[in-house]
């Protein structure tokens, strides 16, 4: 894996503090996470926190995130959360982030953390196969 990207989008009643420092928690480090204040399309204010990682710091996190649900993707098929440039969409339900119990969902509503991974494949590899690899690699610690 190149590295991963964890984002959150939050509304100016949520918590930002809590958000931040359960970002932090899931990437590592917390002086890594930025947030940015942002107006929804309808002019509300909103934020946008976020942490990039580099590779390991990337593995560890998916590391944080609950087994069971991890190895639940791979049974519904990772190939629909791969895109055209090779990078692995997995969405973590924000209660269960800020709760210190992440687990993935499948959920696109409010109140959803999503992870970018952009998945290291050569001339020749299969980025699937990658993933699948890296899933298991992760969720069977």
């Amino acid at each position: 894996m190149h590295g991963g990207l964890w984002r959150v989008h939050a509304s100016a009643v949520d918590d930002i503090t809590l958000i931040t420092d359960s970002l932090g928690w899931l990437c590592g480090d917390r002086d890594g996470v930025e947030v940015q204040r942002i107006k929804s399309a309808l002019g509300a204010p909103m934020y946008c926190i976020e942490c990039k990682m580099s590779s390991k710091v990337a593995k560890e996190s998916l590391c944080k995130i609950d087994s069971d649900s991890l190895l639940a993707l791979l049974s519904e098929g990772l190939q629909s959360r791969i895109d055209e440039d090779k990078v692995l969409h997995i969405r973590v339900g924000l209660e269960g982030l800020v709760m210190g119990t992440p687990f993935v969902i499948r959920s696109r509503n409010y109140g959803v953390v999503k992870g970018n991974f952009k998945l290291e494949v050569y001339p020749g590899q299969n980025p699937h196969d990658i993933a699948v690899n890296l899933i298991k690699d992760v969720a069977i610690k």
